[in-house]
């Protein structure tokens, strides 16, 4: 009785790191976004040329006072090549807790796939001396076929954009160059996988032929890590993956969801972090057991740290792009952590394999 009241006090304990981990991973990622928190805009999903486009700017507060703008701008389909589309009229006033409402006439452009609004503020109503400046999202540009009917504003996101002194400041800076990794990279760590491989199948051909007590299951799970292990070096070596993570935003992009994708990758990778939190628990309390299939272990925590970190740099997200800038001697700490989990994968597989067949796992 008293043993099943622990238990059930671990799991109690265990359920709720999990939730902690994922409810603070969810938060850190959140606070990596730095979306502008002194305004709230409302906004249509379509914007038709010729037509009138409105924009509902809710101020939250002013940190002095000053004047209120919004311009219009356009993107092309790759979401590049900004310009200034129109102008709504005179600066206003910016009052905290006010609603401001400014409307514009979509003006035709050259290779203009998308238009978005700039709200800044200044003490002066001109942008060379604004303090605070923020976007919308990019909204699609409608050409023929548009409906009759006016769009219904939506909340839209808001996202930080560089005042012109931040611009001016950030030019005057040194450039310098955003590291990229090394050419050898993904074949180092492609050559790694496949050993792993390797030495997985001949963990499996092992554990069959030696018979040892409490071996009977390893010999699927040691040839699923090898199939695993096989297809990541594969798409390490034929560099699929950024083509997959290329396709993806385009497709993305042309479903109208892309704007959509920051909650899908914090949603993810939260639950990634939970999910190794999970691991780790479960890797603790088996290797503690007599006879566990400790090796087994230490080859699934490697694998599952290589596949969860690649998953992650797939999804693109921005905290994890900018760890991926992060280059020393062409190695990122993404690519660091998942040579890591290879080459701990590896390891087990290989100490499984020179297990001596008389003795008993550990």
């Amino acid at each position: 009785m008293p043993n099943d009241r622990y238990r059930r006090r671990l799991i109690v304990a265990a359920a709720a790191a999990l939730v902690l981990v994922y409810a603070a991973t969810w938060v850190v990622l959140d606070l990596t976004e730095d979306r502008p928190g002194w305004l709230m805009i409302e906004g249509p999903e379509t914007a038709v040329v010729g037509r009138p486009i409105e924009f509902r700017v809710r101020l939250v507060k002013s940190a002095r006072p000053g004047e209120i703008d919004c311009t219009l701008h356009h993107a092309n389909a790759e979401r590049k090549g900004w310009g200034h589309l129109a102008s709504s009229g005179p600066p206003q006033p910016a009052v905290a807790g006010k609603t401001y409402t400014f409307v514009f006439t979509v003006p035709e452009h050259e290779d203009m796939a998308y238009a978005f609004a700039l709200v800044y503020l200044s003490p002066t109503g001109k942008w060379q001396d604004g303090t605070r400046a923020a976007t919308t999202k990019y909204i699609p540009v409608v050409r023929e076929g548009a409906p009759a009917a006016v769009a219904a504003l939506r909340k839209t996101p808001v996202y930080r954009y560089p005042t012109a002194a931040e611009s001016a400041r950030k030019t005057a800076r040194p450039v310098r160059p955003r590291g990229r990794p090394s050419v050898w990279v993904h074949p180092v760590l492609g050559a790694l996988l496949l050993a792993a491989a390797l030495a997985a199948v001949k963990a499996g051909g092992r554990s069959k032929a030696a018979a040892l007590p409490g071996e009977a299951g390893e010999r699927t799970i040691w040839l699923v890590f090898a199939a695993l292990l096989a297809l990541g070096a594969a798409v390490e070596i034929s560099g699929i993956a950024g083509h997959v993570t290329a396709w993806g935003r385009r497709l993305a992009e042309q479903q109208g969801v892309y704007e959509l994708r920051r909650p899908f990758q914090k949603t993810i990778m939260a639950a990634m972090a939970a999910g190794s939190l999970g691991l780790f628990i479960l890797f603790i309390r088996a290797t503690r057991k007599p006879g566990s299939h400790r090796f087994l272990w230490w080859a699934g925590i490697g694998l599952a740290a290589y596949l969860a970190v690649s998953f992650a740099g797939v999804l693109s997200f921005h905290a994890v792009d900018v760890a991926r800038g992060l280059v020393w001697h062409g190695v990122s700490p993404v690519d660091a952590v998942r040579g890591v989990g290879a080459a701990v994968t590896f390891a087990a597989a290989l100490l499984a394999v020179r297990r001596k067949p008389d003795l008993a796992p550990i």
